[in-house]
């Protein structure tokens, strides 16, 4: 009797298991970093959305989030089975769990991995650019004591990849003792990319650290080259909040630092092998590069989520390996 009430109960956990996966199954979260969540990029996520429900036949949800360790812990745990995230974030992400994997990601100029490439800023109100100055160049060892803006301790280009650059100006340990008075007389978080220039156009900071999009139309470049150390930018009149209220003010790069472009990535435990190659297949097709609300030209009224610098410009697959190696170009 007991053996048949115990196999009974079995049979009733085995049954509601598989309803509950199923359920699971039926729906495809995909989160994005808080730089792609604000109202001009709506219409870019819910594209995304669509083309992922498109191929899968499944219905999608948008997951945004206010903060970077949210968002990957939202696909590391497995809450949701995309995520757009940082290179760096990636790889951490990676030492938790290898259910992560990197699969595409915007491709450069050349159509390739070779020049998927953006940038993170050391930068400067363009006002105070003149007392970071060394000769025909800046000198980074002019940012000590001064009050510095990161985005998140978790960001990529917003911390890590910068950090590690004034770590080894200061002949630091790691980043950690960025995050103390060795260097800076305050540190602050502004918890996105555009909080972070908030930041610094307000005067909270004196430097600041973060990446503008390729695809940015915020701002026009009024001195220097595109991206470069030396590149002084200005806030467009009319700008979208929250930049609105700094039309005219400009910030000066005083380093610039190459980084790879951030990767798709898959939860591989929850999203079934078949969904993912129908995403892969969806998101890489032509339909989707001509795609004005994923990827835009600077002359587009409609900001996409990456920039089109020209018909190369789409998806490419990537991998672990590839953003292992982006430690050879910091």
């Amino acid at each position: 009797m007991k053996k048949n009430i115990l196999r009974s109960l079995l049979l009733v956990m085995v049954f509601l298991f598989t309803i509950s996966c199923g359920k699971k199954n039926d729906t495809i979260k995909i989160v994005f970093l808080p730089n792609e969540t604000n109202d001009s990029l709506k219409k870019s996520r819910e594209e995304f959305a669509r083309i992922v429900q498109e191929a899968t036949g499944k219905k999608v949800e948008i997951v945004t989030t206010t903060d970077y360790n949210i968002t990957v812990e939202n696909i590391v745990s497995g809450q949701s089975q995309i995520a757009y995230i940082g290179a760096e974030a990636y790889l951490n992400a990676r030492k938790r769990t290898k259910n992560i994997e990197a699969v595409l990601t915007n491709a450069g100029e050349s159509g390739t991995l070779k020049d998927a490439l953006y940038y993170s800023f050391i930068a400067v109100r363009g006002e105070d650019a003149n007392k970071y100055r060394s000769g025909d160049g800046f000198d980074l060892k002019k940012i000590k004591g001064k009050s510095m803006g990161f985005v998140t301790n978790s960001s990529t280009s917003g911390f890590k990849v910068p950090g590690s650059v004034i770590v080894k100006e200061f002949g630091l340990k790691n980043t950690d003792e960025l995050l103390g008075n060795r260097v800076f007389s305050k540190v602050m978080f502004g918890n996105s990319h555009p909080g972070t220039q908030v930041l610094l156009f307000k005067g909270d900071v004196d430097v600041a650290t973060f990446a503008i999009p390729k695809s940015f139309t915020i701002y026009e470049l009024v001195a220097g080259k595109d991206f470069n150390s030396g590149a002084t930018y200005k806030v467009k009149k009319g700008a979208v909040a929250p930049f609105g209220e700094f039309a005219g003010k400009t910030f000066t790069v005083i380093k610039s630092i190459p980084v790879y472009n951030g990767p798709i990535v898959f939860n591989t435990r929850t999203l079934s092998k078949e969904d993912q190659e129908k995403i892969k297949k969806a998101l890489m097709a032509k339909s989707t590069t001509d795609n004005p609300h994923i990827f835009s030209n600077k002359k587009s009224k409609v900001r996409g989520l990456f920039l089109k610098e020209n018909d190369n410009v789409g998806f490419v697959e990537t991998n672990t390996a590839w953003y292992e190696g982006m430690k050879n170009i910091k």
